[in-house]
């Protein structure tokens, strides 16, 4: 390898960086169950797949396209679980590959290691990138325009402004609410290149709108009903305003106390390193105004994503101390956020892996006993529809019914005709109504039951692990 002067040198690095990054994240895919909204994508990808997801009306409540879901059916009918959340970590790894060239394209090939080796121990991204959700994808997207847009303000070829409408189209289609990241794309569009601004501004929104329309047309009826649906819906479950503004804190807590000091040592780029900084707050505010806890960390990712380079410089500026006897105590100061960034960070990982309640044994249950065309009342109900679905133990996803449809009067016939009832309870709790008119039919036993450890914040903003239980009963009637 070549002398640590020598550019190649952190090229290389950062490449071994994210390759055992990667296979780091591979090993420990199968940490917990289906989380709800992997089963989600997972059985929308699989109806869509036979052809039913637009008939299905996926569009007219996802908050994206149906290419993520379409991906996650491939992977889980290759691999399972596994195989949907690896195509979920391949996107994220591409993307933050595509980060550490455009954090060295800005600030040189020593900043865009050290940027990438602290977003890469970020907790948030580390379990957003194990999830099979559109987040990843959506992320991969941005992280290429970014990069793209970095490559253009050297090259001065247009090709990469190509790349970068691309790549940003995806990602928003990928996940509609990530296209806010335009204001820091063009913000970096604007300062890298002033003298060509103006066309390449014109360019990137005619190419943007023409990609997103010609792919979004066919599907403007459900599209649009999303869009009124979304700006009236904002569940709390039950997350406080303190809960939140805490789990931004704590999650941006070390891009808040070092991308300022790279800001500051970057002295010939502070009006770019400014929109970098700024970037930082556009999730945190968007969630404390709205008082919105849903997806909080992994919406963080994506401010993460401009901000680090910054702490990249900071780091190397740590890290690169001149020669003398104070060198080797700078590079030891260096080394310490670096630990403190890997001991936050993993252990952030670590609890947001048991966030949920680990559904399989209850799902092995049903998929030795559920037999094709019964139906089934779950709450907690789309890990176990794609569990069930794609093993064939229920002919449509719709033959599962959960709080939501049942209290919206989609269950046609009496609620005691019902095969089997499911009572996870956790986030997702029945209406005391309809347990007490199960209890009332007199014909359902419980016939197993599982308890799984669940860690998540509380309302005094201590993290508590509490149980979940899932109790599930047979219509023996």
């Amino acid at each position: 390898m070549s002398h640590p002067n020598n550019p190649d040198y952190h090229r290389w690095l950062t490449l071994a960086l994210v390759g055992v990054w990667f296979l780091a994240s591979l090993v420990t895919l199968n940490a917990n169950g289906l989380f709800f909204d992997e089963g989600i994508y997972i059985a929308a990808g699989l109806r869509t797949l036979q052809g039913h997801g637009y008939s299905d009306r996926y569009l007219t409540w996802f908050g994206g396209t149906l290419l993520w879901p379409a991906l996650a059916g491939i992977g889980y009918r290759i691999a399972g679980t596994v195989g949907a959340r690896a195509l979920a970590l391949l996107s994220v790894s591409a993307g933050l590959l595509a980060f550490g060239r455009a954090a060295r394209n800005l600030f040189g090939e020593r900043a865009g290691f050290w940027a990438t080796l602290a977003l890469a121990l970020n907790g948030a991204l580390i379990s957003t990138a194990r999830l099979a959700v559109y987040d990843g994808l959506a992320w991969a997207g941005m992280a290429v325009s970014f990069w793209a847009l970095t490559e253009l303000a050297r090259h001065d070829h247009r090709k990469y402004l190509l790349l970068a409408v691309v790549a940003y189209v995806l990602g928003t289609l990928a996940k509609y609410p990530t296209g806010v990241m335009l204001l820091p794309l063009l913000g970096i569009l604007t300062i890298t290149r002033p003298k060509k601004a103006s066309l390449d501004l014109l360019l990137f929104g005619y190419l943007g709108a023409l990609i997103a329309v010609m792919v979004l047309l066919p599907w403007r009826e459900q599209v649009a009903i999303y869009f009124q649906w979304r700006l009236t819906n904002t569940p709390s479950f039950g997350v406080t305003l303190p809960m939140i503004a805490y789990t931004a804190l704590s999650f941006s807590l070390p891009a808040l106390i070092l991308a300022p000091i790279g800001w500051w040592l970057s002295r010939g780029n502070r009006l770019l390193g400014g929109v970098l900084l700024l970037s930082l707050f556009i999730w945190p505010a968007y969630h404390i105004l709205r008082r919105d806890p849903v997806s909080i960390t992994k919406h963080l990712t994506f401010g993460y994503l401009f901000a680090y380079p910054l702490v990249g410089v900071a780091l190397a500026a740590l890290w690169g101390a001149r020669k003398g006897e104070f060198r080797a105590l700078r590079r030891v100061g260096a080394l310490l956020p670096v630990l403190a960034l890997a001991a936050l960070g993993i252990s952030q990982a670590l609890q947001a892996d048991r966030g949920w309640p680990d559904l399989r044994a209850p799902a092995r249950y049903l998929l030795e006993h559920v037999r094709p065309g019964e139906k089934l009342l779950i709450n907690e109900s789309w890990p176990f529809i794609a569990y069930l679905y794609a093993q064939g133990r229920i002919l449509s996803p719709w033959d599962v019914y959960d709080t939501y449809r049942v209290t919206h009067g989609e269950l046609e016939g009496d609620l005691c005709a019902v095969d089997w009832f499911v009572d996870v309870r956790g986030s997702f709790a029945w209406h005391p109504e309809i347990l007490q008119r199960i209890e009332a039919c007199g014909t359902f036993r419980p016939v197993f039951s599982s308890t799984s450890r669940v860690v998540n914040i509380g309302s005094d903003l201590r993290y508590v692990e509490y149980p979940v239980e899932t109790v599930i009963w047979q219509n023996r009637e």
